[in-house]
């Protein structure tokens, strides 16, 4: 993946501020998708995601394709008891 524009320049940032702060480079996907996504998606997003993920009805698609569609992550956070 290539980024451009702003995420560009902003991942830019984040990497120099590690190698200012001596620490290790960010270099696992999901780090970075986890930094973008809190830079990028707007706070109410994940919590949108959730609500359409338990409104679904299951009907004649797999439960795989319900979840792809939501593109959630397990967190604890949204874990229903």
């Amino acid at each position: 993946m290539k980024l451009v524009g702003p995420a560009r320049k902003f991942w830019h940032t984040v990497m120099s501020h590690f190698e200012r702060l001596r620490q290790l480079p960010i270099n696992q996907w999901e780090v970075m998708k986890d930094r973008l996504k809190e830079k990028y998606l707007p706070a109410f997003y994940r919590t949108h995601l959730v609500d359409q993920m338990l409104d679904l009805r299951q009907s004649n698609n797999a439960l795989e394709e319900l979840i792809q569609l939501c593109e959630l992550v397990e967190d604890p956070s949204f874990t229903i008891a």
